[in-house]
């Protein structure tokens, strides 16, 4: 269990580690362009394993040293010119003694009852795999190293098998080596098969660089393995063991071209057209350069979000430097304002003319020249209708200016006590018939809500939802679309409006 435990805090806290990595606190050593550049490698070497658990391989007193020597191969591939992935395989002798300094203790699953002496050593040989994360120092800072070196760290997981025997030599005699514990095929724990483990790694790589296809590398690391054998000796002293491996190789990289992601270029030229690509232009001067800014010529000093697209505050696709009515969604053929209608045709919208059923001037608000017309009494309605517009697929108006048409008819009505009001709901095309037919009567019935709010007696409001039919535009268009989903209200009769005048020339 405490194995367990261990390896599951040493695997938390490295991923941890990497969990906390920012790339936006790296400061790349060399300008990479990745498009370019070879990622893959392969490579190989001697390896020189050293136990180091019961049994040692390095100062073993009367048994002195132990040489384990082997070989590996690899494959890996960079994803960035900091991280990579590797694929290791790993063939090893192993061997080691019994320290002349150790402490007595007892040996497990041997013939009779022994307990750790000089005179004991272990043999065999491992092979296995692991699979590694890699991360490179060299170009996590700018640290000013050589261009000919490269630092990285190594820290992964693997699996092997081995063939660990115990021994124990007649030092005083001479004898041959007599065994105690062969963990190849040993009977004494139902097994037959050789023994297995897996086993964590940290190790430390530096790369010399030769040429720009071959490297040399020395890597040394610790290992942490999972089960007691590994030295064909258990003890109830410890739980799992260490070792270490020491490893001298080539690294060949593949590719068709002649950088590797953690190198750069040497060549000035080259890399003097990578930082070219990368150079900081912003043509716009709006403060997003132009490799991100998706309106690179906007004007000059408009406001813009971070991607570089120019502020839309009501989101009706009209930039406010183009909105007219920056805060109130609207219309692109009409300057980022609402469909607004213009009943005495004088160019001025019904919204902004004091004087919607005359034809006057800009200049007086829609009305003709005060001077030049008199007051001659009040103006029969022969029919009054207005549109409110909802946004889409909802029966929310689409702004307040539509909330004061509908007190404008609330006006009307409760100065009229003998005008009735139709109030029809519609929807543009998309959407099923049916769902249209019901959202058509939501919308009616709002604008009727609303006005019954206002004091309206509900039985002078007729309401009613129409769906799709009767499309006032175009649904081929968006603008069209938009002007579809409305609700109409209209009056029924005719009435006196009290509020408006008829201005006549004298």
């Amino acid at each position: 269990m405490r194995r367990i435990i261990l390896l599951l805090c040493i695997s938390f806290f490295t991923l941890h580690s990497f969990g906390q990595f920012r790339t936006d606190e790296i400061t790349y050593r060399k300008t990479i362009n990745l498009k370019n550049t070879n990622t893959w490698a392969v490579g190989g070497g001697f390896s020189n394993f050293i136990m180091h658990g019961d049994l040692r391989s390095i100062g073993t007193g009367n048994l002195g040293s132990f040489y384990n020597f082997g070989g590996y191969l690899y494959v890996n591939k960079m994803f960035n010119p900091l991280l990579g992935l590797e694929f290791k395989v790993n063939y090893n002798k192993i061997a080691g003694g019994a320290q002349y300094f150790s402490e007595v203790y007892e040996i497990l699953y041997v013939d009779k009852s022994k307990v750790l002496e000089n005179n004991m050593f272990f043999n065999g040989r491992a092979y296995g795999a692991e699979l590694n994360l890699i991360f490179s120092f060299s170009n996590l800072y700018d640290s000013g190293v050589s261009e000919k070196w490269h630092a990285a760290g190594y820290f992964g997981v693997g699996y092997h098998q081995y063939n660990s025997a115990l021994f124990e030599k007649d030092i005083i005699n001479g004898g041959p080596d007599i065994p105690l514990v062969d963990f190849g095929f040993n009977r004494t724990r139902n097994s037959q098969n050789e023994a297995s483990s897996i086993y964590l790694s940290a190790q430390f790589g530096l790369k010399r660089r030769i040429s720009k296809r071959v490297d040399i590398e020395f890597r040394t690391g610790m290992y942490f393995n999972y089960e007691d054998h590994l030295d064909a000796a258990i003890s109830n002293k410890q739980d799992w063991e260490t070792f270490f491996l020491n490893q001298l190789g080539v690294t060949v990289k593949l590719g068709k071209s002649k950088i590797f992601s953690i190198w750069g270029d040497e060549d000035e030229t080259q890399n003097r057209e990578a930082e070219d690509a990368f150079e900081v232009i912003d043509t716009d001067e709006d403060g997003v350069i132009d490799q991100l800014d998706k309106e690179p010529a906007t004007p000059p000093g408009v406001l813009v979000y971070a991607n570089g697209v120019s502020i839309d505050s009501d989101g009706d696709g009209v930039p406010d430097y183009k909105d007219d009515c920056r805060f109130e969604p609207g219309l692109k053929d009409n300057k980022g304002c609402p469909f607004v209608g213009d009943r005495d045709k004088d160019g001025v919208s019904d919204r902004d003319d004091k004087c919607p059923d005359v034809k006057g001037l800009a200049r007086y608000q829609g009305c003709p020249d005060s001077d030049a017309l008199k007051i001659t009494g009040y103006v029969e309605m022969k029919e009054y209708v207005k549109d409110i517009y909802f946004n889409t697929a909802s029966n929310r108006i689409r702004s307040e200016y539509y909330y004061t048409l509908l007190d404008e008819v609330a006006e009307i009505m409760l100065k009229n006590s003998d005008v009735t009001f139709s109030v029809y709901g519609y929807t543009d095309n998309r959407g099923e018939v049916a769902y249209n037919q019901k959202l058509s009567e939501k919308r009616a019935k709002e604008a009727r809500a609303y006005l019954i709010a206002r004091g309206v007696d509900e039985s002078r409001i007729i309401s009613r939802g129409l769906g799709e039919l009767s499309p006032k535009y175009g649904n081929d268009t968006k603008e069209g679309r938009q002007l579809n989903r409305r609700v109409e209200i209209r009056s029924v009769n005719p009435f006196k409006q009290k509020t408006r005048v008829i201005l006549e020339e004298e």
